[in-house]
């Protein structure tokens, strides 16, 4: 497999629904017990929920790529060079309302959102790119 794990972070504040959120990263995720809940507060003492998944099992892996819309993952391949950092994590944003309605999507500026980071599998002498665009599909 050309991934070796997939994290997936977004905060909330008290006046958010937090149910919904957890029931949507549990859905994006595959498994509530992937999902962590930090509760903590501001610096002014409001409340915040900080979320994250880590997903490492295969079959949770892709589950969660073939939720992936193929535009929404043409639209990442079109800078993935950009996307990918020295240590070759993928870097994307869903947007969070859509993801409460059942679907995922790209995120746009002005939205709130939930990171997602792929650490893609690649060993000296192969080329990180390649490996996440033949696992993908789009080549």
């Amino acid at each position: 497999m050309a991934i070796h794990h997939i994290n997936c972070r977004t905060a909330s504040s008290g006046i958010d629904n937090l149910a919904a959120i957890v029931d949507a990263m549990t859905w994006l995720c595959g498994d509530e017990e992937l999902l962590s809940v930090d509760k903590t507060t501001s610096y002014h003492g409001s409340e915040i929920n900080l979320l994250t998944t880590h997903i490492s099992k295969n079959r949770d892996i892709k589950s969660f790529v073939d939720k992936l819309k193929q535009a929404d993952l043409l639209k990442i391949s079109e800078n993935l060079a950009d996307r990918i950092d020295d240590s070759n994590n993928l870097h994307f944003r869903i947007c969070l309302d859509s993801l409460i309605s059942g679907e995922i999507n790209l995120a746009e500026a002005d939205e709130k959102t939930v990171k997602c980071l792929i650490k893609i599998e690649a060993y000296p002498g192969q080329n990180a790119i390649e490996q996440i665009t033949n696992f993908l599909g789009l080549n």
